[in-house]
């Protein structure tokens, strides 16, 4: 294959990717995470304040709602917000954007691994079409950040160490700010960069100085982590259990189940359309042969690159075996770039079987149509079905709540709790400044906290007896249906706006005295 038919075909996987990933990307999924709102409010207040949320300067960590969140995904997103403003759509359009990028990054990888564009071209489709990519691209998520840093690493490491240049350097640069951008990082790729360390130490010697400064910065990021124990996730890691080991073995084969690979994914309707597996239906002949290719490439060729390879694989459910929630998609998110390298060393493997090149177009042609089937039933049902019936796992109808609360400016606002931190969405929405929210915001300081951090910020009230509500005129009661049926001054109440799902389910009864 030419190399100017090579690029060709990688512009329009490309041009393919954007078009999967931001197509409607405002409004699919339906409604909007109080994560995503929290990561788009911190970008805007970094963008026009230089601090967060809680007023820190430039913060390592993001407290937000006491999660420590990690900084990459938060800082990547200003820009989007500084030329796009606050809104959903570039809030998610930087994940959606670093999904595209570790498409377009998949490809130069592979490449360099396996020394073929073939192998770079089939990797980047599979990657473009994939639907664990595609899913987590469409919401603001620390996932494609971490993968791509990590994918980018590993490919200027091998291009650095080949060219014997400052690529080399920048390659740790990269490699450790990955560790800045999800937990599951920190897990899984300083094992594999000790790895590729051990199996180019050769190489390496010949380029001292770069591998002296580039250990250097790696290492500068590995310091961080301790000297920042915040970025190691205690807020999160208290959340969760890793238990025994026994447990975490049992994890860890979930990962390699019929269910979690190509029939329902995660179990979280987040991370998983719940009819379509992290992979396709086609991927499953085509892992098994691409693991058995690689195998045999490792002990025939002695390729080394197929033990990384292999260890990215085997490494990659780790972090999710290790915490209380099962076949956790977005833990196991190494999975999505070592897998799909895989499955399309599979496919290669099928392809090379064919001495007759009319034979190999055949095949080709018979494998797209079959990745456009696939590709075509995920895309309807994830913009059909999927966007109606999950709506309220996105928390549906905050912007309208919102948006209806500061139309006609009551004395006051009740917010239900119910939701988790809906303070944040007011901030969000309403483009509230930081000066003002931290003027009046009154934090949740009772023993047995709810998982709202806020209790009230200037006429907005997030903590109260939702069921004695009072019908007081002037102040507006946003409750969910079966506190609705439950008030007991209900009699009193005038139902003002009646919020639904897509599917036609009551979301919110938005009342007020009569």
């Amino acid at each position: 294959m030419s190399k100017k038919l090579t690029y060709f075909l990688l512009g329009f996987i490309v041009l393919m990717s954007l078009a999967t990933r931001f197509y409607k990307l405002g409004k699919v999924p339906a409604g909007f995470t109080w994560d995503e709102a929290a990561v788009g409010y911190n970008a805007y207040t970094i963008l026009h304040w230089g601090k967060d949320e809680w007023g820190k300067t430039m913060p390592i960590t993001f407290k937000s709602f006491g999660d420590d969140k990690n900084p990459i995904h938060v800082y990547l997103t200003v820009p989007f917000v500084g030329i796009f403003g606050l809104n959903e759509w570039a809030t998610r359009a930087s994940s959606a954007f670093f999904g595209v990028l570790v498409v377009f990054t998949s490809f130069f990888l592979a490449k360099t691994l396996f020394k073929s564009r073939a192998m770079g071209l089939i990797t980047a489709l599979f990657l473009s079409i994939s639907p664990f990519n595609i899913q987590f691209s469409r919401f603001n998520h620390e996932l494609n950040f971490a993968v791509f840093f990590f994918a980018i690493g590993v490919y200027l490491f091998y291009k650095g160490l080949k060219r014997k240049n400052w690529l080399l350097l920048v390659s740790f640069l990269f490699l450790g700010i990955d560790l800045l951008t999800y937990q599951s990082a920190k897990v899984v790729t300083p094992l594999l960069v000790l790895l590729l360390i051990i199996l180019n130490f050769k190489k390496l010697l010949t380029v001292k100085k770069y591998f002296i400064i580039g250990s250097a910065v790696y290492l500068f990021f590995v310091g961080l982590l301790f000297i920042k124990p915040q970025l190691l996730g205690g807020a999160r890691l208290k959340q969760t259990s890793i238990g025994t080991p026994k447990v975490v073995l049992t994890r860890y084969f979930e990962y390699f189940k019929l269910k979690f690979l190509f029939i329902s994914g995660d179990d979280n309707p987040r991370h998983s359309i719940q009819n379509v597996g992290t992979f396709y239906w086609l991927d499953l002949p085509l892992l098994l042969i691409g693991l058995l290719g690689i195998i045999r490439r490792l002990i025939v060729k002695k390729d080394s690159n197929m033990l990384f390879l292999l260890a990215w694989v085997f490494l990659a459910p780790l972090p999710g075996a290790a915490s209380s929630i099962s076949a956790h998609a977005a833990r196991a998110m190494f999975i999505t770039g070592s897998w799909a390298m895989v499955s399309a060393y599979g496919t290669y493997v099928l392809i090379s079987i064919f001495a007759n090149k009319y034979y190999k177009i055949a095949m080709c042609i018979l494998l797209v149509i079959a990745s456009g089937f696939f590709l075509s039933r995920y895309l309807r049902d994830y913009f059909g079905k999927y966007n109606q019936r999950y709506a309220i796992e996105w928390i549906y109808g905050m912007r309208d709540i919102v948006k209806y609360a500061d139309k006609f400016k009551f004395n006051k606002v009740y917010m239900t709790e119910s939701m988790r931190q809906p303070y944040i969405f007011f901030l969000y929405y309403l483009k509230i400044p930081l000066p003002e929210y931290l003027e009046t915001v009154k934090y949740n300081q009772t023993k047995s906290a709810p998982s709202n951090v806020v209790s009230s910020f200037k006429n907005y009230q997030f903590i109260w007896n939702e069921y004695y509500s009072v019908p007081n005129m002037g102040e507006l009661y946003v409750v969910r249906p079966s506190v609705y049926d439950g008030l007991f001054q209900k009699i009193s109440f005038e139902v003002v706006k009646l919020i639904k799902y897509p599917n036609g389910t009551d979301a919110f009864y938005m009342i007020t005295g009569q």
